[in-house]
């Protein structure tokens, strides 16, 4: 039995289980605990590599994700671990790929003034993809990504909180070239004051400090940042956030200086009066680790967009768009002995999706996806991805 149909088969059994079980009307403690999902999805993806001469594939893949959530008296555990299963088609390389991305989050209360939230997000994949604070892996290679975050939330008073968080990342490749100039590890935490004037309305303050250390040449910085922001409700349906400051970045390469510059973002989450329309939208800026070397450094803005329309109970569209530019100055260079010049990236990427709910548990989806890379700094290209897929709940 081939490859392919062996994918299919595993897909469609899991399904077909699902449907099967959730049919039967089972309701059993058990399952209100631990779910089971499947989606099997037959894909064609344009250019795999992400380079200017594009090498295009179709491949069909099935991710399962399991779901297990613990409620006690204080405290909720849930634990999300999605295996996927990729079959390339047409791939010069291994026709095969496995992907593991496993979550863990625990919300506790020790009283009800102070909860303590811990989340750590591990993914092991073997393809370029977008991943958290909009970094995309762009390397052929295999790497290990975590993102580990903890927050503590104190009620000092009725309308006033104080919150100390922490955050640990890491980024790791299997290829020994790309991980001496590429691997990092980030170290994270900070401290905000939040009060509520208002209903409506909820100023505060922060200061954080992220020290940020690569295994190869030195690219490490430590960043100091001190801001406030605003919350504001707008009536029921329209919610505002913006944080505003100053960041300070400190180099450990002794060539380059120390910067000095502004940071800030904001969002816009609107929710149309049925709940059937839902839109955000959101903007950034602020000195950001390079991903281009051999800078240390880029001054980045992103902004992005999503949007969800309910057409009937059956039918849903989602839309997703995101703007990345980043600058890159030639003085920020950690090798002196070549000459580096100043240059710019741009990457736009979109989503667009349609899901069409067959029973309670079921759905088909229809999705296109678009990434494009313009850039003075290394090669540009852009993707193309189309997909079909059903997808499955237990």
């Amino acid at each position: 039995m081939n490859y392919m149909l062996r994918m299919v088969l595993l897909g469609a059994g899991v399904s077909a289980f699902a449907f099967a079980g959730i049919s039967m009307g089972q309701e059993d403690s058990m399952w209100r605990d631990f779910q089971l999902k499947s989606a099997l999805r037959l894909e064609y993806d344009d250019n795999i590599y992400e380079t200017a001469q594009k090498s295009g594939s179709g491949k069909i893949s099935e991710e399962l994700e399991f779901i297990y959530n613990l409620n006690l008296e204080q405290t909720h555990v849930g634990l999300h671990y999605r295996p996927t299963f990729v079959y390339w088609m047409d791939r010069p390389s291994d026709s095969w790929d496995l992907h593991h991305d496993f979550d863990v989050d625990i919300d506790h209360n020790f009283s009800p003034r102070a909860t303590l939230a811990l989340k750590d997000s591990f993914l092991f994949a073997q393809e370029p993809e977008l991943m958290d604070r909009g970094i995309i892996v762009q390397q052929q290679q295999n790497y290990t990504y975590n993102l580990a975050n903890a927050d503590f939330t104190y009620l000092v008073q009725p309308q006033t909180r104080l919150g100390v968080g922490g955050r640990y990342t890491l980024l790791r490749y299997q290829d020994s070239q790309v991980s001496a100039l590429n691997d990092y590890d980030i170290y994270a935490g900070g401290v905000t004051l939040s009060h509520q004037l208002t209903p409506d309305t909820t100023v505060l303050g922060e200061a954080r400090v992220e020290d940020i250390t690569y295994n190869g040449p030195n690219r490490d910085a430590f960043s100091e940042y001190v801001g406030g922001g605003l919350e504001q409700r707008f009536g029921a349906d329209l919610l505002g956030n913006l944080r505003a400051g100053w960041q300070h970045k400190d180099f450990s390469a002794n060539q380059l200086d120390a910067q000095n510059q502004p940071y800030a973002d904001g969002s816009v989450t609107a929710l149309s009066p049925s709940h059937r329309t839902r839109l955000t939208a959101g903007a950034g800026y602020s000195m950001f680790e390079a991903d281009v070397y051999p800078y240390a450094s880029q001054q980045r803005l992103l902004a992005y967009l999503s949007a969800s329309y309910d057409l009937t109970a059956r039918l849903s569209f989602f839309l997703t768009g995101s703007y990345q530019h980043s600058n890159y100055k030639g003085d920020q260079s950690i090798d002196k002995s070549i000459t580096v010049k100043d240059g710019s990236e741009n990457a736009y990427q979109g989503a667009a999706r349609a899901a069409y709910k067959i029973t309670r548990n079921n759905w088909i989806e229809v999705e296109y996806q678009y990434l494009d890379l313009t850039s003075d700094l290394r090669p540009e290209f852009d993707r193309n991805r189309v997909s079909v897929g059903w997808r499955t709940a237990l």
